[in-house]
C-alpha cells in the first residue's frame, strides 16, 4: 500500500514524515452533479340454420305443420293436387354448417422493472455498465482532451510540482472511466491513503444500517461512557456525523495524531468520548476525527469489530461496489477508526465516488437507502459548508483527507474526480479539471 504501514492486525505503525508535522488540510474545491401477460380472451361462435321444416298440404286443404332440430338443415315440400295430377318437389339442403373463430393464446412474458434513477441526480446509460467487474472506457470529449491532459501532466510529472505532490488522478464521466493516471513512483492499483475520505465511507456504512433499522441517526448514542443524567448523552449520532457533538477537541493541535498513532490509538472511541462538552451539541462545527471514531464504535456494537466488520463492509458495502483493495486501519481493540484508513487503489476510489454521483444507486438498484445521499448534501446547521461527511460547495461535494486526497462529485457535469496526493493542492488541480470540462 502506498502510505502509512499497517501491523498484522491491521494499525498503523508509521505515518508519513509530513503527517508528524501535524498540519491538517481541509481541501474544499470551487467548481462551476413476472407479471405475465392476461391471455387474449377465447371467443367461440356456432352459427346453425332454423330448424327442419316439413309442409304437406292434403286435398282437403289441411295443413299439417312439423318442427324438428336436426343437426342438418333438410326442406321438404310436398304437395298433393286433385287425383288425376300429382306434382312432388323435393329439396335437401347441403349439411349445417358450422363458423367458429380461432383462438390464439400468447405466450406469459416477463416484464422488467426500470432501472432506479435518484431524484436529482444523474443516472448510468443503459448503454454504459456499471464498473463492478471492470470499468468501462471512454475518451475524453475532443472540446478537453487537451486542457485535461495538460493539466494532469502537470500536476503528475512538472518538476515545478505547480499542485504540490500529486500521487494519481482519475476521470470519471458519464459512468465510464475517461482517465486514469499516476505518477512513475505509484502503482494506482495498489491501496493508496485514504485520511479523511474515510469519513465519507463511515457515513455510507451509518446509511446502510440506518436503513436496516438498527441505527437511528437522530436519537442519542447510548454510549456507556455517557449515562443519562452526563450532559454529553443527548448527543446524537448526527451531530456526529455533521462535527457539531460540542465535544472538546484541537484536530490540529494533537488530538488527531493521539488516536491516530499516539496514546489514544489504544481506544480512539474511547479517548474521543472523555472529551468534555464546550458547546451544546448542534450548534457549533468542530472539525474532529474522534467524532467519526465514536461513530465506528456504533458499527462495531451492532456488527462486531475487526473481522467480522470488515466481512459486513464487503458483503455490504465494498464488495457490491467491485471495491476489493480496500484495507481498513484499527484501533488498539479492533475497531476501525472510522474518521481515518479506509485505504484503497484509485479506481476503486472512484468507484466509491460513483456510488454518490448515482445518489446511491449501483446496478439499478438502492445500495445506500434512499435519500441518504440527500443527508449528505444538507448543509449542516452549524456550518453550511459542510453536511455529513462531505463537505459542500455549490454544485459539488467532495470527501476529502489530509495530504491532498479528495474525491469530488460534480453532478450537473455528471463528473467525478479522484486526486491521490502527499501533499498536494487537490482542491485547486480539481477546480482546474472542472472548468475545463464545464468550458466544453
Amino acid at each position: 500500500m502506498y502510505g502509512p504501514a499497517l501491523g498484522s492486525n491491521g494499525r498503523v505503525k508509521s505515518r508519513h514524515p509530513l503527517l508528524a508535522a501535524g498540519v491538517l488540510a481541509v481541501l474544499v474545491v470551487a467548481c462551476a452533479g413476472n407479471e405475465a401477460a392476461t391471455p387474449v380472451p377465447v371467443v367461440s361462435t356456432t352459427t346453425t340454420t332454423a330448424p327442419t321444416t316439413t309442409t304437406t298440404t292434403a286435398p282437403s286443404t289441411t295443413s299439417t305443420t312439423s318442427t324438428t332440430t336436426a343437426p342438418s338443415t333438410t326442406t321438404t315440400i310436398s304437395t298433393t293436387t286433385a287425383p288425376s295430377t300429382t306434382t312432388t318437389t323435393s329439396t335437401t339442403t347441403a349439411p349445417s354448417t358450422t363458423t367458429t373463430t380461432s383462438t390464439t393464446t400468447l405466450a406469459p412474458t416477463s416484464t422488467v422493472p426500470a432501472p432506479i434513477v435518484a431524484d436529482g441526480y444523474p443516472a448510468q446509460s443503459e448503454a454504459v455498465p456499471w464498473p463492478t467487474d471492470a470499468w468501462p472506457r471512454a475518451d475524453l470529449p475532443t472540446e478537453a482532451a487537451d486542457g485535461v491532459l495538460t493539466l494532469v501532466d502537470e500536476a503528475l510529472r512538472d518538476p515545478g510540482r505547480p499542485y504540490g505532490v500529486i500521487d494519481a488522478v482519475a476521470i470519471v464521466r458519464g459512468g465510464s472511466l475517461l482517465l486514469a493516471d499516476s505518477h512513475e513512483a505509484y502503482d494506482p492499483s495498489t491501496a493508496h491513503w485514504s485520511f479523511s475520505v474515510a469519513k465519507s465511507v463511515t457515513h455510507a456504512a451509518v446509511g446502510i444500517l440506518t436503513g436496516d433499522g438498527l441505527l437511528d441517526i437522530d436519537a442519542p448514542t447510548g454510549l456507556a461512557e455517557w449515562p443519562a443524567d452526563d450532559p454529553r448523552a443527548v448527543i446524537a449520532i448526527d451531530d456526529l456525523l455533521r462535527m457539531q457533538s460540542g465535544l472538546e477537541w484541537d484536530e490540529m493541535g494533537g488530538d488527531a495524531m493521539a488516536i491516530v498513532v499516539g496514546d489514544g490509538n489504544a481506544d480512539a472511541s474511547g479517548h474521543a468520548a472523555a472529551k468534555p462538552l464546550v458547546a451544546d451539541p448542534g450548534t457549533t462545527f468542530n472539525y474532529s476525527t474522534g467524532s467519526t471514531a465514536i461513530v465506528a464504535s456504533l458499527l462495531a456494537d451492532e456488527l462486531g469489530s475487526g473481522e467480522a466488520l470488515e466481512a459486513w463492509l464487503d458483503d455490504r458495502l465494498f464488495g457490491p461496489l467491485g471495491i476489493r483493495s480496500v484495507e481498513l486501519e484499527l484501533d488498539g481493540t479492533g475497531n476501525w477508526l472510522g474518521g481515518t484508513g479506509a485505504n484503497m487503489s484509485l479506481e476503486d476510489f472512484a468507484r466509491f465516488g460513483l456510488l454518490y454521483l448515482r445518489g446511491g444507486v449501483w446496478e439499478d438498484a438502492w445500495l445506500l437507502p434512499e435519500g441518504w445521499v440527500d443527508h449528505a448534501r444538507t448543509p449542516s446547521a452549524s456550518f453550511a459548508g459542510y453536511g455529513a461527511g462531505w463537505w459542500l460547495g455549490e454544485d459539488w461535494y467532495s470527501a476529502v483527507g489530509f495530504l491532498g486526497q479528495q474525491v469530488t462529485v460534480l453532478p450537473s457535469l455528471d463528473l467525478v474526480v479522484v486526486v491521490l496526493a502527499t501533499g498536494g493542492d487537490a482542491g485547486r488541480l480539481v477546480g482546474d479539471l472542472g472548468a475545463v470540462f464545464a468550458e466544453a
